[in-house]
């Protein structure tokens, strides 16, 4: 099982991260470890040792943020940053993409199929994670509507499907709730 000193080494190992960003990410995994810690950080100690985070601009990404899986990179948006979002909440977000990315997709979002979804229950645990200074909201309907999904088949079937990459368990829950899908 990978520990926080693990993670800690393999943060220390990239060299395409400053120092100050390297602390911030790890007081971040140090707070999401001691609210979840039957988590496993397996995948998210690998690719510590070769995330980037690149700044840029509107045409390379619309969004505020966005964690790119292929290339282990989070990619930032400086116009939309510039805004006021709160940056302790958009990286605690693009971290959980991280911690939940496997070969193809993060979280349960197989071929985009449950992508608002998925976009929402992150938002909800960032939330809980960090909350957010801000009076900016990065995704507010997705997670309403996450909320009230989870509400509605039972969060261990979300949080599963989540933290698993298992999709299957989310259907469960639906199928469960007497939702086809």
């Amino acid at each position: 099982m990978i520990t926080v000193d693990d993670i800690r080494n393999s943060l220390n190992q990239n060299k395409k991260l400053t120092k100050e960003v390297k602390m911030n990410i790890f007081e971040l995994v140090l707070l999401f470890n001691s609210k979840y810690p039957e988590v496993s950080l397996d995948r998210l100690n690998e690719k510590l040792k070769t995330l980037q985070i690149i700044k840029g601009s509107k045409f390379v990404n619309p969004r505020v943020s966005e964690y790119n899986l292929r290339e282990n990179t989070i990619y930032l948006n400086t116009s939309e940053i510039d805004k006021g979002y709160d940056m302790k909440h958009i990286l605690m977000f693009e971290l959980l993409n991280v911690i939940t990315a496997c070969d193809h997709f993060t979280g349960f979002n197989v071929e985009n199929r449950f992508r608002a979804l998925n976009v929402g229950y992150t938002e909800i645990i960032t939330n809980f994670l960090v909350g957010n200074s801000s009076d900016l909201l990065v995704y507010p309907e997705q997670a309403v509507e996450a909320n009230l999904i989870s509400i509605l088949i039972g969060n261990e079937y979300i949080f599963k499907a989540y933290f698993e990459n298992d999709v299957d368990s989310l259907i469960q829950g639906f199928t469960k709730a007497g939702v086809q899908v």
